[in-house]
């Protein structure tokens, strides 16, 4: 395992050996970092004042772990799912979606969802567009803000649904400010791509 220094010089292994663990969680389809951060501190014995890994951190030891326990299988799946993620985009072209999330950063496994984002569209649109097309999903508000953002800094709907028998998320933010307020540059997830980026990165279509 590999050692990470603190500005004391000290080596902090607890924060890697959490960020190694919380990465086994994120592969075994905890979705939320923090949340795996935080398991994993909890099975290790730590108390709550132990420093938690950030998601840089545990994104970077999930990166390991997939480089060397599923070098062969995990790009065999995160090519699936980004094929079917372009096939998604696809089918709902006239809302302008965008790719964001392990599939497009390439950390997908076979848990992994297909996570899509829509801007400035009403969730009944959505609602009424996959109703036509005899998709079922499930439907939910977005959420709470963050600390010191509005409540409109957060997704106003989210959906659930299958396609070709692989879970799609689909967020909606209110207007691409919003969105920017929730990842903005420099977080794991402000990367975003729409369709035809998505097809130049992959080398798919």
């Amino acid at each position: 395992m590999a050692r990470r220094t603190t500005r004391d010089g000290s080596t902090d292994r607890s924060k890697v050996a959490i960020a190694d663990l919380a990465a086994r969680l994120v592969e075994e389809g905890e979705i939320d970092y923090r949340a795996a951060a935080q398991k994993a501190a909890r099975q290790l014995g730590f108390d709550r004042n132990q420093p938690l890994p950030d998601a840089l951190e545990i994104d970077a030891a999930l990166r390991n772990r997939q480089a060397l326990f599923a070098a062969e299988s995990q790009p065999q799946v995160l090519n699936v799912l980004r094929g079917e993620a372009l096939r998604v985009m696809r089918e709902l072209d006239q809302f302008s979606p965008w790719l964001v999330g392990p599939v497009l950063t390439g950390t997908a496994n076979q848990f992994s969802e297909i996570e899509l984002e829509l801007v400035g569209i009403e969730p009944k649109h959505v609602e009424m567009y996959l109703l036509g097309r005899g998709i079922q999903f499930d439907a939910e508000d977005g959420g709470r803000a963050p600390r010191r953002a509005s409540r409109s800094a957060v997704p106003i709907a989210r959906y659930s649904l299958t396609w070709a028998g692989l879970p799609v998320a689909i967020a909606l933010f209110e207007h691409h400010a919003a969105r920017q307020t929730v990842f903005p540059q420099g977080h794991l997830r402000h990367d975003r791509v729409q369709r035809d980026e998505a097809v130049k990165r992959f080398g798919l279509d």
